[in-house]
Parts: C-alpha cells; sequence; structure tokens
C-alpha cells in the first residue's frame, strides 16, 4: 500500500461533488464477533491495521479513545512530514454489533464524516457492514476515501488469518 492510497483526504479535486455522499464497504472476516468489534476500540489493535508502519508509511504519535456512548477518540499520526490528528465521537455503541462515530481530519477539520459499522456473527467469521457518509466538501474525493477504507479492512482481516 503507498501513502496516497491510505491518506483519508488529499488535495480536494476540481470536479468535487457539491453535494453529500456515501459509499459501503463489506468484508467476511475469520475472527469472532466480539473479536472482531474489539480490533475497532482498543488502541493497540487499532495501530496494527488503521495507522502505523504496518499499513502505511507513518508513525503513531498517539492513540486514544474514550470508549461510550458519546466518548471522544483523537489518532495522531505522523504522514509525509505533518502530524495528522483524527477524532470523533462515539454515537452509538452496541458492543459487539455495532459501532456509528463521527471521524474528522485535521487536514479538514469542516469535513465531519458519519461512520457506522456493523458486525454481523456467522459462526466463527464476522460479516462486517460499513458505511460512510461524506459531507459535500469532500464529496469529490469519495473514490479516494472508499479506497483507504478498503485497503484498512483487508489489514483488519489479514490480522485474523
Amino acid at each position: 500500500m503507498s501513502a496516497d492510497q491510505l491518506s483519508m483526504f488529499g488535495q480536494e479535486s476540481e470536479s468535487a461533488a457539491a453535494a453529500p455522499t456515501s459509499f459501503s464497504v463489506s468484508r467476511t472476516i475469520n475472527g469472532k464477533q466480539q473479536q472482531v468489534c474489539d480490533h475497532w476500540l482498543i488502541p493497540v489493535f487499532i495501530g496494527e491495521w488503521m495507522f502505523g508502519p504496518k499499513v502505511q508509511a507513518e508513525k503513531i504519535l498517539s492513540l486514544e479513545n474514550t470508549v461510550r456512548k458519546n466518548g471522544e477518540f483523537n489518532y495522531l499520526i505522523h504522514r509525509r512530514g505533518r502530524e495528522v490528528n483524527h477524532s470523533g465521537e462515539y454515537l452509538e455503541l452496541n458492543i459487539p454489533s455495532k459501532l456509528s462515530f463521527s471521524w474528522i481530519e485535521s487536514t479538514h477539520p469542516d469535513a465531519e464524516c458519519q461512520i457506522s459499522v456493523q458486525f454481523v456473527a456467522d459462526a466463527d467469521k464476522t460479516k462486517l457492514k460499513m458505511n460512510v457518509k461524506l459531507p459535500a466538501q469532500i464529496s469529490g474525493n469519495k473514490d479516494k476515501i472508499k479506497k483507504q477504507w478498503t485497503a484498512r479492512c483487508k489489514a483488519l482481516a489479514e490480522k485474523f488469518k
């Protein structure tokens, strides 16, 4: 994976759409529902698949979260010569079956995304279903952002092989 693949926001495309948009990512993971959900909430696990040198050319500076409804998270990363903070708030926690949260990257502080992740148990596997809503100001980057989340979900699945 290249750094460009996993940069949540790059330069906004000149043909950026003026309306909000959304996309979905689905993946079956060879892990139990609770284990897969834990990998979305526990910082040490997040650092193994969402961020860090195992995923792309970046350094994790800090991964902090408060896992409760209205709890906040802050994931500070050093990427391409600058610090980038990914922050948000847990809007819904139905552990281990559903998480919903806001997502803001410090490079676009007014572009709040809404992300919902469902974990559906299927014997010893989990069907992950993710929906991402992008605000209008970054909707032109939909394909790039979807590619990034798809790569992250693939990295998560690889943790369970």
